[in-house]
């Protein structure tokens, strides 16, 4: 009786510690502080590109119609995906870019952030991120 006792409890050890290792997994990557209702645009001049994981970001500074300057992000799913889907890689933005990105705003008032979801590079070219390509 012990032994099967044992090897519940082992059993039971191995179920919990699978799940305490993916629920914060499903959790990080439901994106859920962005309003996934609404679509906005900002138009900004690169400052900085990180290709790093877990997602990649872009910075831009963006000037409104009255010249002030506010520091927009842009968040992106992992540099695998952008690498292997569209070719990007740590050089793909530089400052002094000028693009625009759109997307899924921040939730939080005051949060100037999306989660991006299409990129017009500099030369014009339009790339949707939520896709890859065919």
């Amino acid at each position: 009786m012990s032994m099967r006792l044992s090897t519940w409890h082992s059993g039971l050890a191995v179920v919990l510690t699978t799940l305490g290792l993916v629920a914060p997994g499903m959790a990080h990557h439901a994106n859920s502080a962005y309003d996934r209702e609404r679509t906005i645009s900002v138009t900004g001049v690169v400052t900085r590109w990180q290709f790093i994981n877990p997602h990649a970001g872009i910075f831009l500074n963006v000037t409104d119609d009255h010249g002030n300057v506010t520091e927009w992000s842009g968040e992106f799913q992992s540099i695998q995906d952008l690498y292997r889907s569209y070719g990007w890689n740590k050089d793909t933005f530089k400052p002094g870019d000028t693009i625009t990105i759109f997307g899924n705003p921040d939730r939080r008032e005051g949060h100037s952030s999306m989660w991006t979801s299409l990129v017009v590079m500099p030369d014009g070219t339009e790339v949707d991120v939520r896709n890859a390509p065919e």
